[in-house]
């Protein structure tokens, strides 16, 4: 008898492992659905009609927001073109413009992407996978009420305008998202520095500005919130336009593991130089982030501390141009080593705490909807 219920036990242990990926997501999405009113419930969140609320405010700034980025990009690029041209020598100024061209071309395809893009709430968590995925309140039933596909498999998910995941599994009300900080989730990014990387420290100084002017309860008297409004309004408008800088090339990926509610959203990054040129510039030396071939005087780390990463486009998954993460150390280079190894933070924000997000039509052969 005891034999006959070990083999039982082992037979349905094998079935477990060997469901088809189609019935298990069904499975999980049930579950998710059943689960998620009591999630919400338990977990300390604003109510349900607070949320909604809240989800639509935020999508009407972000549309607005990404409007007026739209309108503005393209005079910021041309003016920085003009400059640009007027400074290096006649027979580079060509190549220039072109670079230019295409930075513009990229800008307005991705701001045009976030425009389409839909809001969505996140509605349950598994505590096996806490810092591993979210399940969101889209599904195909938005496809169809919209009458386009917007959510399906590889869609890219932001916050704060950064990613923060991608869509794995279309169901017909939910989502399952694929957190950047799960150890299984690669996405090819690239340090920046310069224009875009002050742009997103404006953009949270300018999210703190809009809280803090209206949250009185949150200063000791009105002279002290006076004074740390005019601070962040000042260290707001410290920052100058500058160029982007394009520099080294490399994969991040999450490190949490399942099982348990780990609070570490830690990013990985390996793989990081600039070994051969692209549309952004020439190949540069690792050592001193010289261009290769061209003679040039000032030395420049590839990737520092404080870099922004953002989205290549090089995976075949995500447009190139979503912020992703800040650098926060870099290993030294090992002996013979050519490439650096970095540490990262998510450009979002704490992941653990996500309650709205933004869904991004997928791109390219990437758009695929689940059944």
């Amino acid at each position: 008898m005891a034999r006959l219920s070990y083999f039982l036990l082992g037979l349905l242990i094998f079935a477990l492992i060997n469901i088809p990926p189609d019935c298990s997501n069904h499975w999980r999405a049930s579950v998710a659905s059943a689960l998620s009113p009591a999630w919400q419930a338990f977990i300390p969140y604003h109510s349900k009609s607070e949320n909604i609320s809240g989800s639509e405010i935020e999508a009407l700034q972000s549309q607005v927001n990404i409007l007026n980025e739209l309108l503005q990009d393209e005079k910021r690029l041309q003016s920085q073109s003009e400059a640009l041209t007027a400074l290096v020598e006649k027979k580079d100024a060509e190549a220039l413009q072109k670079n230019m061209r295409l930075r513009a071309a990229h800008a307005k395809e991705l701001l045009l992407l976030q425009y389409q893009s839909v809001p969505a709430r996140v509605v349950f968590r598994e505590p096996s996978s806490w810092s591993s995925a979210i399940w969101i309140s889209v599904g195909n039933a938005d496809n169809r009420a919209l009458e386009r596909i917007v959510v399906a498999q590889n869609s890219p998910v932001l916050a704060n305008q950064s990613l923060v995941g991608v869509v794995e599994y279309v169901g017909e009300t939910q989502s399952r998202v694929r957190l950047i900080s799960d150890a299984g989730m690669a996405c090819a990014v690239r340090a920046i520095r310069g224009g875009m990387q002050n742009r997103e420290v404006i953009h949270h100084v300018q999210n703190l500005l809009t809280h803090v002017e209206v949250r009185p309860d949150l200063f000791a008297s009105p002279e002290e919130q006076n004074r740390f409004v005019d601070m962040l309004s000042a260290f707001k408008y410290r920052f100058k336009e500058t160029e982007d800088e394009m520099l080294a090339k490399g994969e991040i990926c999450g490190c949490s593991a399942p099982l348990f509610r780990s609070r570490s959203t830690t990013l990985k990054g390996t793989g990081f130089n600039y070994d051969f040129s692209d549309e952004e510039g020439p190949a540069r030396d690792l050592r001193s982030g010289m261009p290769i071939g061209k003679h040039c005087v000032e030395k420049k780390a590839l990737i520092q501390q404080g870099d922004l990463l953002a989205t290549s486009g090089f995976d075949g998954v995500f447009p190139a141009g979503i912020p992703v993460a800040i650098v926060t150390a870099v290993a030294p280079l090992k002996e013979g080593g050519y490439t650096y190894e970095i540490e990262a933070k998510p450009a979002a924000g704490d992941l653990m705490d996500l309650q709205t997000v933004f869904v991004l039509p997928a791109t390219g052969i990437n758009a695929k909807v689940s059944d």
